[in-house]
């Protein structure tokens, strides 16, 4: 007799964004949350053997990361959910009421993590402020211990059968904490953030796993007992599995699986149609429930009584390969994989003829919202057709020919990206003649064509969105080098002179990008309203270039590279000099020194207090296109991990905000681009979870924003849209800089100018921030300096537009 596997038995849809958390009740009930914002009740019916969505709870403000469910009590005969949020609350809720019953703002970042405690009435909470806490709801709420001592976020608490408090943290290490507070041991082991923990009482044994893919063991003592392997990427969540027995538990992660162990052997593994897997949990029955990327929470059994039906499993297994084959797929210049599923069609349109365009059996699939009389749904109009199919030989096919790159150009807002076919060997002058004239462009792009096909033939990927007029994702035909960013002229680095307000002169190589030869960001006589006189008649908005921050003097940054170097010489971490003055010219030349960047990358690891300018010589040097390239493909884009580590790390300010810079300038080349768009919501994340920023850090996270809106726009990345029309507003209130909020602003004014389909509900995102409009209402009268007049001016503009 064939051994049973897990398979799909049910797919509940109702979130609009990433599945972060479920957890799971006695009665075999489910509860999510998700980054739209809300936790749902899914009730389970026995009878059925169906789940119903029966609640919605919607008070946060922000992103819901985890959740939890308190059993009943006789305080609290039906229970407690417990939310906790990017908006740094923990919310907690009566099940069958959708506004929250108590509001804890004990956190001063993003709630992490919530489990439960031996004791009734009480939880545990983790948090990006590095920090645990231990919470009785009992009468009035209030935390009863924190837990202080780790360097950077608590990903994950459990309390242990024998009381003890256990946390997993993002500094690579397990904390082991008496009920009191005070710390115990401190676990080392894994080589990268420590995600999850799971208690195994009955064998005086406990689980974490991290996202250096591995799963260890651990005695109640703290030894190491056991290493397993088997994820091929990061390990985001581990859970039991007792009706398997005692050492049967599950993990997800990044690589797209849920997969069962038993008996230290990975026994199946279950690939899902979502990029990631952020959790998993396991139900009474032994079933198995996921929550992922694509926003649906999925339910896998090893009953066949409860298996889908034979074309649900199908369709499951299709979309699955359709995924793999997706992620390297583009239709129209558009990359499957970065639409939303079919999921999305659960949420309702928000007026007549609203577009929207889905992934769907490894196409692009366009719905519109269709109003009739008391029935309302989509309707599908039909496939987006697109010319980037590939042949038998990976060859990519345009207009029913192959060949070896097939260039998408954005040559004009609002206007759909141009093909530029090329084959190795053509004649390159003749080509980007051809190119032109069928697209009746004039005759003198003829050698920035040429250069952008020589360039970029080499390479075996070229991004969509790249161009041959600027090296950004959009034309400006009068584009030249930036002008200085106000806030950039005074470095907060190292406090004083030390580091150089000039900014190197540009060279060849150093290219920043820009909207035009005047620059509405530093104000004055530089700000000529004509470079940025819209279509739509606004002299601000839409913004279709990147800002960089480009000011540092290389010599400085080389110098205080030295004097850590120094201090670091005792614990094995310093280089030779020759290395460091190598780093110093990444900034100014490109290089193909492999061995440098290497050492680069191994710098970026320094101690925190020491770890700003090995990062400011990161900042300088991706806005050279060679630099910009190698940093950003390093070991798979492992430079985007840094950098969410480190804005989302607010301990040092400098690391903020060299970490928010270097995120605009890699946004200067292609390459960049791509990362920074692979980790767009992340980088999202981190800066809505920021508090408490100067000067220099507000305008930073604005810039930030405003570049995540630019290249939302220019992919026409709807869903990235949408979540900068639900957070930017919010962010902008906690500004207090004028110059932060001008460019908050420019980037809502991009937002409501979006020619796309779906620009009234974006519209609808942003007015839905009551304090954003009361803002918007202060910030509409004139200050009294150039600043606050300038941002007036903007702000009257946009309030047209909403």
């Amino acid at each position: 007799m064939s051994k049973k596997e897990y398979r799909l038995s049910k797919s509940l849809y109702g979130h609009s964004l990433d599945v972060r958390c479920v957890v799971v009740t006695s009665q075999a009930d489910i509860i999510s949350c998700s980054r739209d914002k809300t936790a749902k009740f899914w009730k389970y019916n026995p009878f059925q053997n169906n789940y119903e969505d029966v609640m919605t709870y919607k008070d946060h403000k922000n992103f819901v990361g985890c959740v939890l469910y308190l059993e009943p009590t006789e305080e609290f005969p039906d229970g407690l959910v417990v939310t906790g949020g990017n908006d740094n609350l923990i919310l907690i809720y009566k099940p069958s009421e959708p506004f929250a019953t108590f509001t804890l703002k004990e956190h001063s970042n993003a709630v992490s993590c919530l489990s439960n405690t031996n004791e009734a009435n009480c939880f545990l909470s983790g948090s990006w402020d590095t920090t645990a806490k231990y919470f009785r709801i009992s009468g009035s709420p209030k935390c009863a211990v924190s837990y202080i001592g780790h360097t950077a976020a608590v990903w994950s608490v459990i309390q242990l059968k024998d009381g003890r408090i256990l946390t997993a943290s993002a500094d690579k290490t397990i904390g082991v904490w008496n009920s009191n507070g005070e710390k115990l041991q401190s676990l080392t082991g894994h080589t990268d953030c420590v995600r999850s923990l799971a208690d195994f009482a009955e064998t005086g044994e406990f689980i974490s796993v991290a996202n250096d893919a591995a799963i260890k063991v651990w005695s109640y003592s703290g030894e190491n007992l056991n290493t397993y392997y088997g994820p091929t990427s990061y390990i985001y969540s581990i859970a039991r599995c007792k009706a398997g027995g005692m050492d049967a538990f599950v993990t997800s992660g990044e690589d797209r699986t849920v997969r069962y162990w038993q008996n230290g052997e990975n026994t199946q593994t279950i690939t899902l149609p979502a990029q990631s897997v952020w959790t998993v949990q396991c139900l009474p029955n032994g079933d198995i429930v996921s929550g992922s990327s694509d926003g649906v929470v999925r339910i896998f059994t090893k009953d066949e009584s409860r298996y889908a039906d034979e074309h649900t499993l199908t369709k499951f297994n299709e979309d699955v390969t359709a995924l793999e084959q997706q992620s390297v797929q583009e239709i129209g210049g558009v990359k499957v994989s970065d639409l939303p599923g079919k999921e999305a069609l659960y949420d309702p349109g928000k007026r007549e003829g609203q577009m929207k365009m889905i992934r769907e059996d490894g196409k692009i699939v366009a719905y519109t919202w269709n109003l009739d009389g008391n029935e309302s749904c989509w309707v599908k109009v039909g496939d987006v057709m697109g010319g980037t199919d590939k042949d038998a030989a990976g060859r990519t096919l345009f207009e029913g020919k192959a060949y070896d790159f097939v260039f998408s150009v954005d040559v004009e807002d609002g206007k759909p990206p141009l093909k530029l076919p090329y084959n190795r060997g053509d004649d390159v002058y003749k080509v980007a003649q051809e190119f032109l004239t069928r697209n009746f462009l004039p005759s003198s792009y003829l050698e920035q064509v040429v250069d952008f096909i020589l360039k970029n033939s080499k390479e075996q990927y070229v991004s969509p969105a790249s161009d041959p007029f600027t090296g950004g994702s959009r034309y400006t035909p009068a584009a030249t080098s930036s002008a200085p960013l106000v806030g950039t002229n005074v470095d907060p680095l190292t406090g004083g002179s030390s580091y150089s307000t000039s900014a190197p002169k540009p060279t060849a190589n150093s290219v920043a990008s820009s909207a035009g030869n005047a620059d509405p960001f530093t104000g004055g006589s530089s700000y000529t309203t004509a470079a940025f006189q819209g279509s739509n008649g606004s002299t601000y908005f839409p913004v279709s270039s990147y800002r960089t921050f480009d000011a540092g003097d290389p010599n400085v940054v080389l110098n205080k590279l030295k004097e850590f170097n120094a201090k670091l010489s005792g614990r094995g971490l310093a280089v030779s000099d020759a290395d460091l003055e190598a780093l110093s010219r990444l900034c100014t030349v490109p290089t193909s020194d492999v061995s440098t960047v290497d050492v680069l990358f191994r710098l970026l690891n320094w101690p925190e207090d020491f770890v700003f300018p090995v990062l400011d010589i990161v900042r300088l040097a991706v806005r050279i296109p060679q630099n910009n390239e190698t940093v950003a493909l390093k070991d798979g884009g492992a430079l985007g991990d840094k950098m969410k580590k480190l804005i989302g790390d607010n301990k040092v300010p400098s690391n903020t905000i060299v970490a928010l810079r270097t995120v605009c300038n890699l946004c200067a080349h292609p390459p960049g681009q791509d990362l920074i768009f692979a980790n767009r919501f992340d980088i999202l994340e981190h800066v809505t979870s920021l508090s408490h920023l100067n000067k220099n850090a507000q305008i930073a996270a604005a810039t930030v924003l405003l570049n995540l809106t630019v290249l939302c726009v220019a992919r026409a990345d709807d869903m990235g849209l949408f979540v900068l029309a639900q957070v930017v507003p919010d962010i902008l209130t906690k500004f207090t800089e004028p110059e932060a909020h001008f460019r908050a602003y420019l980037a809502i004014g991009t937002l409501v100018n979006w020619p796309g389909p779906e620009l009234e509900e974006i519209k609808v995102r942003i007015n839905e921030s009551e304090q954003f409009l009361t803002t918007l209402q202060l910030h509409g009268f004139a200050g009294g300096n150039d600043l606050e007049r300038k941002r007036t001016e903007c702000v009257k503009q946009l309030r047209g537009f909403l």
